[in-house]
């Protein structure tokens, strides 16, 4: 298991609390790759008492992409690596069993199911994105999903840890966010498939200002503008397809507070990244 921390002296406890409480699996070897800022003392304690590993990351040097493919290539022995973000809450107690189940020699990377139990914008964002069916995509269904084909989530994902070594991990390029879908590809184009299981739950939420989800999808625009690669692909599951389900939803549940809140947060979030796909500070 790998699980990248940053500033993370309040939830370390919690993050090896849920971990050691999963039935149905043995944890190898738990490894934290630790940015380092603040008073690490506290969480490299706890992480040890725990049996736990851990590596330094200089916070200049972090990488979302070559800080995981390190801890999978360097740290990591066994067929199968569990990623995870320390902000992730198991929904069950054999969340961690139903996801890495579904790895094999064919299915090499999956995905769970996020949801978030705030009457905010993200609960409905999340409905949309992570239904309640499970799937597995390979070559042949690139042209129905196009885009989508390659959606994926590092906050909470399993790998099969000889093909990422064989196919070259994230090809040692730096990113800051989506190397999980840039992966994602790279399977799905090898002729492997990618799953999405619907039946391992966790909660997963965010809590951003306006002016921080314009620039998380602004940079998201920079990404797809720096990795013409995905040019190719319609976007079938379109913003305004999202924006319609999002307002649906909080009408049918008369939630006032994301009412209130729709037009300005749909609004950060296509302006952000149209400027991020024009690649512009």
């Amino acid at each position: 298991m790998v699980c990248p921390l940053y500033l993370a002296d309040r939830e370390i406890g919690r993050v090896i609390r849920q971990l050691k409480a999963q039935k149905k699996i043995e944890l190898n070897k738990v490894v934290f790759p630790i940015t380092e800022e603040g008073d690490l003392s506290a969480v490299i304690q706890k992480i040890r008492q725990a049996g736990f590993s851990y590596f330094l990351v200089p916070k200049s040097e972090f990488s979302h992409s070559l800080t995981r493919e390190k801890a999978i290539i360097e740290y990591c022995e066994s067929d199968v690596v569990l990623m995870m973000s320390q902000d992730v809450r198991f929904a069950m107690d054999v969340a961690v069993y139903e996801l890495v189940s579904t790895i094999s020699e064919q299915t090499v990377f999956a995905y769970g199911r996020q949801i978030s139990a705030k009457r905010s914008i993200e609960r409905y964002t999340r409905e949309k994105n992570y239904g309640k069916n499970s799937r597995t995509v390979t070559a042949i269904d690139v042209e129905e999903l196009q885009l989508s084909a390659f959606f994926a989530s590092d906050a909470f994902s399993a790998y099969h840890r000889p093909t990422f070594l064989a196919l070259g991990g994230y090809d040692h390029v730096h990113m800051m966010m989506s190397e999980d879908m840039y992966y994602a590809k790279k399977v799905i184009d090898a002729g492997y498939g990618k799953a999405y299981v619907a039946e391992a739950v966790v909660e997963h939420a965010h809590d951003y200002s306006y002016k921080e989800l314009y620039n998380r999808y602004r940079s998201t625009g920079k990404w797809f503008a720096e990795h013409p690669e995905f040019d190719n692909y319609k976007t079938t599951d379109s913003g305004l397809k999202l924006a319609k389900y999002v307002f649906a939803r909080a009408v049918r549940e008369r939630n006032i507070p994301v009412l209130l809140r729709f037009f300005p947060d749909m609004a950060s979030r296509y302006l952000g990244m149209r400027r991020g796909r024009r690649n512009k500070p």
